[in-house]
């Protein structure tokens, strides 16, 4: 071996080391903190298998238990329509019928940019929408919460953790939805009758079990498709060419933290006129459906 590889090799080879641990890919634990917002925007939570919460910090806005809408979502969901066919008094899709009514609903609220920002705009309009709330943002955030609830606005439930229910035990499912409840009745009065699945994932199991628990599975016809952070005027396209009177349209008033829905925001804005100017009348799942909005 020559002077320089004796030298010089066991020197290359640590540093070959050394690189090769470098690039290897992080830990879970240590992707998730680097990937945390500051502690007013997120907290981190935990839970046994049945779901039983950690401390939500007022303030914060826990993340959702089934990853970010836009990397989890399924590209083809169950199919909803076949399960609303088969269970027509758990779970519905739309209205039916003559009525020029349509219904704005908006998911994975409460938090402190987003969902303030749509209030401001459904108040301009006069519009009253129905928001499927995550119980553990409505223990984090209750202040709006319940600006939600004073300004006329249906509350609906949309899980505690937001998990895929499809992929969990019925009991983790009861327990996601009874929790939900609770803590709703505790700021605004009432337990919602109205239950809509994260990511729209159900299976026959779930849609039975929660009929049993008297909720009005509530899904939707038309996808802003809001959840892909596309900008304003695609949110606005794939809203305004496909309502149509009985329509029930899904948006988001939240999302993870590093998502961006200022795109729907700025959709929202012309939306509502566009669609007013059609003749057509916004109005709460409830009414657009005739049906209780608490149990």
């Amino acid at each position: 071996m020559t002077w320089f590889a004796k030298r010089f090799l066991p020197l290359l080879l640590v540093a070959f080391l050394a690189a090769s641990c470098g690039s290897r890919p992080m830990e879970p634990e240590r992707r998730q903190n680097a990937r945390q917002a500051p502690n007013s925007e997120i907290s981190i939570y935990s839970h046994d298998e049945a779901g039983t919460p950690g401390t939500v910090t007022e303030g914060s806005t826990p993340p959702l238990a089934g990853g970010p809408e836009k990397f989890e979502r399924m590209t083809h969901l169950a199919d909803n329509r076949a399960l609303a066919r088969k269970y027509p008094g758990i779970i519905v899709l739309n209205a039916t019928g003559l009525s020029n009514k349509i219904a704005l609903t908006f998911d994975d609220g409460p938090d402190e940019r987003f969902t303030p920002q749509v209030l401001d705009v459904l108040k301009k309009n006069g519009v009253k929408a129905t928001f499927f709330l995550i119980g553990a943002r409505v223990a984090g955030h209750p202040d709006v919460t319940q600006r939600i609830h004073n300004e006329g606005h249906i509350i609906g439930n949309h899980t505690y953790w937001h998990p895929k229910l499809y992929k969990e035990s019925l009991e983790r499912m009861r327990w996601e939805a009874s929790e939900t409840d609770k803590v709703i009745r505790d700021l605004v009065g009432y337990s919602p009758k109205l239950l809509r699945s994260p990511y729209g994932g159900l299976n026959e199991q779930n849609v039975e079990a929660l009929g049993e628990m008297n909720y009005s599975i509530v899904g939707w016809s038309v996808d802003s498709l809001d959840w892909k952070q596309i900008p304003a005027e695609e949110v606005k396209k794939n809203v305004l060419t496909t309502v149509k009177p009985g329509s029930i349209i899904l948006m988001h008033s939240g999302g993870d933290w590093r998502q961006d829905l200022s795109g729907m925001v700025a959709a929202l804005e012309d939306i509502i006129p566009a669609l007013k100017a059609r003749g057509l009348e916004f109005v709460t799942v409830p009414q657009l459906l005739n049906i209780p909005h608490s149990k």
